[in-house]
């Protein structure tokens, strides 16, 4: 495992392990983008986000064959191109309360948030060895949630003594705009795998592009891989809590305390996740010990936060809303603890689904396939919920459906632990350049080189043998 110090991965711009630190910049200043507009247009927003998830999911199932098509640079650049206009269209909505241009502006990122999120989440699942997995996934989230912090605290500092409930200010988005457009030229330094050397001298994988119907065949046959398609319970809820606390957190409390809970719950996330991620690359343990040692880490206060979530709105009526709680309040204490369970929980349930996607494959080409089949189904989940949300259904129906699907998820990632992860995926799929001390430990050489021009129909190969 990667450790900070003597055996961190080396500072060079072709390591995978800083290609991956990029590629979680990327996603660091974008994805927490500003919310807002006028008080009276919160319905406009919710059906804003409905829309942009909708088509997210379709931009998500097909970013694969966008990344392998024009590379992950522009990719990535693309992605956050459509951030931007996004913000663009809050800050038009908080000033004018028109929607017009800001339905526009959800449909572009509608389809750029499946082509960064496929870009940052290949990256992840494929770039690292299997020892490293655990410090791919929390070095990509933990740089977003990093991003988070910047996010919340630029309106926390701004609407520190505004105890009022209301939109948020114009040098909110103006920071965010001018963040995300320096994000997206960061993004076009992001290079492909076959470009890209480990510390050991060995490659990433050597890929070339099939052409758009190879890589559009590829991509389905992917997404129909079985072990891909009963994870999809998994995938549903992963980004519902973000629909959900943030629409009782808004009728609950006021602006302040709402950007002081959204501001602590990434600030606290980061410590857990690092917790998760030595579990997950805890090399004296078994794969499968680790799994279900970080399922179970996850899991158990992730069940407690949703029970105690569901028992605490039971008797909230969305239509007669209390006096908003500032964080000065008797109470808040309860308010602030249990929101902080349940942010950090269910954020870590993304780290789970990362590791155990890592698990199944070492292939960039299906781990683009892999990342988009579960942003698609993350996007229809939120969208859903989105849809229901909008519609004012009580909050406790609402928490329940989600805290249903989690739990069905931690049924299904048991079973996977026990039944379906391997020890080690080398060997055993195209396109992977084994590393080098891998070679050496398991007794393998490399047999014959790759042919420039030639390619099988997952790509080129690095063949390998086993020593005599």
């Amino acid at each position: 495992m990667a450790k900070f110090g003597e055996n961190f991965p080396q500072l060079r711009y072709r390591s995978p392990f800083w290609q991956n630190f990029l590629s979680g910049l990327t996603i660091a200043f974008t994805a927490d983008s500003a919310g807002g507009g006028q008080p009276d247009s919160a319905k406009i927003s919710t059906r804003l986000n409905a829309c942009l998830n909708s088509i997210w999911v379709l931009s998500s199932a097909l970013g694969s064959v966008v990344l392998h098509t024009i590379g992950p640079g522009i990719t990535a650049f693309l992605g956050v191109a459509g951030y931007i206009v996004y913000v663009g269209g809050l800050w038009y909505l908080s000033e004018t309360g028109k929607a017009a241009f800001p339905y526009f502006s959800s449909v572009c990122i509608g389809i750029s948030a499946g082509l960064i999120f496929v870009t940052s989440g290949y990256i992840m699942l494929s770039y690292p060895e299997e020892k490293e997995k655990g410090l791919y996934v929390t070095t990509g989230f933990g740089l977003l949630a990093g991003g988070e912090i910047i996010g919340g605290i630029i309106p926390l500092l701004i609407a520190r003594n505004n105890d009022s409930d209301g939109g948020v200010p114009n040098a909110v988005y103006i920071t965010f705009i001018v963040i995300m457009c320096l994000t997206a030229i960061a993004g076009l330094f992001i290079l492909p795998p076959n470009k890209i050397n480990r510390d050991d001298g060995s490659g990433v994988a050597e890929i070339k592009y099939r052409g758009l119907w190879v890589e559009l065949k590829s991509n389905i046959s992917s997404l129909m891989d079985v072990r891909l398609l009963i994870m999809i319970p998994c995938f549903l809820p992963a980004e519902t809590y973000l629909v959900y606390l943030g629409s009782s957190n808004a009728f609950h409390n006021n602006l302040r305390t709402r950007c002081l809970l959204s501001f602590m719950s990434v600030v606290l996330q980061i410590p857990f996740s690092i917790i998760l991620q030595k579990i997950f690359d805890h090399t004296a343990w078994k794969r499968k010990t680790r799994a279900l040692a970080g399922l179970a880490y996850v899991a158990v206060p992730l069940c407690a936060a949703w029970i105690w979530e569901m028992v605490r709105v039971s008797k909230y009526d969305r239509h007669n809303p209390p006096t908003p709680t500032d964080w000065t309040d008797d109470g808040f204490a309860g308010i602030f603890v249990l929101f902080m369970l349940n942010w950090i929980s269910s954020t870590l349930w993304q780290y789970v689904i990362m590791y155990f996607l890592g698990t199944l494959t070492n292939d960039p080409i299906k781990g683009s396939h892999y990342a988009g089949g579960f942003r698609a189904c993350l996007a229809a989940g939120e969208s859903v919920v989105f849809g229901l949300d909008s519609l004012e259904i009580p909050y406790v129906k609402e928490a329940g459906i989600i805290f249903a699907f989690y739990f069905a998820g931690i049924l299904i990632y048991a079973y996977m632990a026990l039944f379906v992860v391997e020890e080690t995926r080398y060997f055993q799929e195209e396109n992977v350049v084994v590393p080098a001390h891998v070679l050496e430990e398991t007794g393998h050489v490399r047999e014959m080189p790759v042919v420039e021009g030639e390619s099988t129909p997952e790509g080129s190969v690095d063949v390998m043998a086993k020593k005599e």
